[in-house]
């Protein structure tokens, strides 16, 4: 799914809202800095998770020889390499 810059923008004012409707911040900055940062968090967060696709898509083109032969599932396989990446590089899915 592509997340649009309207979408995530909306997303956090949600959120933002939500968190100061329960009083679990105290902003001392403006909601439009605030909101500014954290969809420029999100879409950076975004781009890591886009990068790392490209980098598992990589290796299992990489090793598709070997694959071919057997009844490994692609996809599996590609999750399976995509988690691995993930922990190894501290990165949240």
């Amino acid at each position: 799914m592509r997340f649009t810059d309207d979408l995530v923008r909306r997303l956090c004012a949600a959120i933002l809202a939500r968190w100061k409707a329960k009083g679990l911040i105290r902003p001392k900055v403006s909601d439009e800095a605030l909101l500014s940062r954290m969809t420029a968090e999100i879409h950076q967060d975004i781009q890591r998770e886009a990068e790392l696709d490209r980098e598992t898509e990589a290796l299992l083109q990489k090793h598709m020889g070997k694959i071919e032969g057997t009844e490994a599932n692609s996809r599996i396989l590609f999750q399976k390499i995509k988690e691995r990446l993930a922990r190894e590089r501290d990165v949240v899915l």
